[in-house]
């Protein structure tokens, strides 16, 4: 398995855009796949990666800087860890959540935050997170990253 930045496989945003258009995004009506791909494309406030299983693209992530009205303080944010359905329970959410953090280390990103389901929560759990409120079912997560 190997986890690389987006940017390096740019043929592969196209079908990055569609995972998450499908999993997420469908759910805004504003949102459309052109749209989808072109905030996947962009490299602005966001850094987004893939992971490849055999040459074959398995999974994708993201970092990214932004103002999240519910929670003004908290302004790094992993976001859009997405396996396809044929590679999940191969590690590789393991390895695009362990990337995001050396990468948030690298970029001296002090906390690390994400919402997610409640059934994902033990899983970034078992990643340093830690659950700081609830909001609208969702959990908010955040990580301590050692810079």
């Amino acid at each position: 398995m190997k986890v690389s930045n987006l940017a390096d496989c740019p043929s592969e945003i196209e079908t990055v855009a569609n995972w998450y258009f499908n999993e997420w995004d469908h759910k805004d009506p504003e949102a459309t796949l052109e749209s989808v791909i072109e905030k996947v494309s962009s490299i602005s406030n966001r850094t987004a990666f893939v992971a490849h299983v055999d040459g074959e693209l398995a999974g994708a992530g993201e970092l990214k800087y932004r103002e999240y009205s519910d929670c003004p303080s908290y302004n790094y944010w992993l976001d859009g860890i997405y396996v396809s359905t044929e590679h999940r329970g191969k590690g590789i959410s393991t390895a695009l959540i362990e990337f995001a953090k050396s990468k948030a280390f690298e970029l001296k990103i002090p906390t690390l935050y994400l919402r997610c389901e409640d059934h994902l929560v033990k899983l970034y759990e078992s990643h340093g997170f830690q659950v700081v409120c609830v909001e609208k079912a969702k959990f908010i997560m955040e990580l301590k990253v050692s810079t």
